[in-house]
């Protein structure tokens, strides 16, 4: 006799690969490396990294990023079926970070939001990784001995940056950035997304 399965408390993370973004991404470098003449001190959480202001949501050089942020939030909201009448997804901040050699990401999470997300603009080969660890920890407190990890024993992940990759995640959800031995920088754009009620 055989028994059941059932999977609750799933944690998603989106992944969109966006194309023909060459010109955009240009730009965007260009207000990037700008901004951090302006304003060269590092305030990064990331080891050795620098990290803008955070809100170039509202530069006029984001807005067509700002939009596919949009878009592709909307399709995440459609299918964990949010109650969009009601409230609008908004970029609440956007931040860029550029890493240098050796610098790497502590684990954290994101108060006061409801999706975060992550889009790689220059990434060398070979690059670190961005992790994310099971959001159970009470899950690890014994472990036994196993042939295969999959997604039910896994207790982390990472993904694989490449230029034009966006991912998007439970803001709760703890993360972190591999140490990176390239050479060249690393740049790339962070982003939380919060809600305004819609007031009828």
């Amino acid at each position: 006799m055989s028994g059941s399965r059932n999977d609750w408390f799933p944690t998603p993370i989106w992944l969109f690969k966006l194309d023909d973004t060459q010109e955009m991404n240009k730009q965007l470098l260009e207000t990037i490396y700008a901004e951090k003449i302006k304003d060269s001190s590092s305030k990064s959480p990331n080891i050795l990294g620098w990290q803008s202001v955070d809100n170039l949501q509202q530069k006029l050089s984001f807005n067509e990023f700002t939009d596919i942020i949009q878009n592709n939030v909307i399709e995440v909201a459609n299918f964990l079926n949010w109650d969009l009448d009601k409230f609008k997804v908004k970029i609440t901040n956007c931040w860029a970070i550029i890493n240098h050699k050796y610098a790497y990401s502590s684990v954290q999470n994101y108060s006061n939001s409801l999706l975060s997300g992550v889009y790689y603009l220059k990434i060398p080969v070979n690059c670190a990784g961005i992790y994310f660890n099971d959001p159970r920890p009470a899950a690890q407190m014994i472990v036994p001995p196993i042939k295969d990890f999959n997604m039910w024993t896994l207790p982390r992940i990472t993904y694989k940056p490449y230029e034009g990759m966006m991912l998007l995640f439970p803001s709760w959800l703890s993360h972190g950035v591999e140490t990176i031995l390239s050479d060249e920088d690393r740049v790339y754009i962070s982003f939380n997304i919060g809600m305004i009620p819609i007031i009828e």
